[in-house]
């Protein structure tokens, strides 16, 4: 709980330390990893990229089931919940995740409707947010995750105030895709008239005429040939290094092309609610296309009633397996991403 207090940044964070670095300060990959870790001390997902129905289909999660999960934005943990399983152990060596998800836990124990949840996390510029979190939220969280929230940030504005305009602009990762709307806009391109598409066939042609061509511009192919370029996505070093032995010329340029290539022509919009979130950068509304699992309807009272059968924990998987599980005693989700 302290860590969440302290906001412990990357020099102090001992856990992502050790779970990160690999190489000597010095090298090349040390930098990185270095690098890696500054970026990855403030919040980067506010939402996840990885699709919990076939994480829980992987799993055959049910009733009586135990679980562990990456924390990150909280929001594939909340649909397992639909599921009913027995315990959900939720980890992640990141403190902003960490009160990110006790925030959506508590949100969705003392708010008082499906809609105020729904607002709260699945629309945009709604101002009577902030109004929930201090009447309904707030004073039933921990210390420490209530002062993380209350916080003011260098605007003034306390960081709770995110959720009245939009905080899946927000984060590492917000932000990123930010900057790739900034680069398709300098070439001409408008990344949110994929809105404008009715049907696979027109959701491909946009791909075609549009974004794939991005992928060839000088600017874009020397982005991409830099580890860096792909941190904001929480890729680390290593992983970089992995993806780009799939391409030819150290850009991993194809290899992204490929990717988004996927989600945008492999599933109907209304559909693909990380589709809505990379393009439009927001969910659908009602008329418009499907939420996430944790946002939808049916599943509102069985995630409300099994809130308490998650705990989130500031420690990596190895550590919590080591504390407090037997060998071969839970799931572990797939982490499988709609982008490939």
């Amino acid at each position: 709980m302290a860590d969440i207090a302290q906001e412990a940044g990357f020099r102090k964070n001992q856990k992502l330390k050790d779970a990160l670095l690999q190489h000597r300060m010095l090298s090349s990959q040390g930098l990185s990893e270095r690098l890696f870790g500054l970026l990855f001390s403030g919040l980067v997902y506010p939402q996840i990229w990885e699709d919990p129905e076939i994480d829980m289909r992987a799993m055959e999660l049910a009733e009586g089931h135990s679980v562990v999960t990456i924390g990150s934005g909280g929001c594939n943990m909340l649909a397992y919940l639909s599921r009913s399983p027995k315990s959900i152990d939720v980890v992640d060596l990141n403190p902003h995740h960490i009160a990110l998800n006790r925030l959506k836990l508590s949100a969705f124990r003392h708010l008082a409707s499906h809609a105020d949840v729904v607002r709260y996390f699945g629309m945009t510029e709604t101002k009577a947010n902030s109004r929930l979190f201090d009447a309904d939220i707030a004073p039933n969280l921990d210390e420490a995750t209530r002062a993380y929230w209350q916080k003011r940030t260098l605007s003034g504005r306390r960081r709770v105030e995110v959720f009245d305009r939009n905080i899946y602009r927000t984060g590492l990762l917000g932000r990123f895709i930010g900057a790739g709307h900034l680069i398709a806009r300098l070439h001409g391109i408008d990344l949110t008239e994929m809105a404008k598409t009715k049907s696979l066939r027109e959701q491909r042609q946009f791909f075609d005429d549009r974004i794939s061509p991005l992928f060839d511009k000088p600017l874009i192919r020397w982005i991409t040939a830099r580890k860096s370029s792909l941190f904001g996505l929480g890729i680390p070093p290593q992983q970089y290094d992995e993806l780009a032995g799939m391409a030819d010329g150290g850009s991993i340029a194809p290899v992204l092309r490929q990717r988004l290539e996927k989600l945008a022509c492999h599933f109907p919009l209304r559909d693909n609610y990380f589709a809505w979130q990379a393009f439009m950068r927001r969910y659908p509304a009602a008329h418009e296309g499907s939420l996430p699992t944790y946002l939808q309807a049916e599943y509102y009272r069985t995630i409300r009633a099994n809130v308490d059968r998650a705990a989130v924990h500031h420690e990596s998987y190895t550590e919590l397996l080591k504390r407090k599980r037997p060998a071969r005693s839970i799931a572990t989700s797939s982490l499988t991403r709609r982008t490939g």
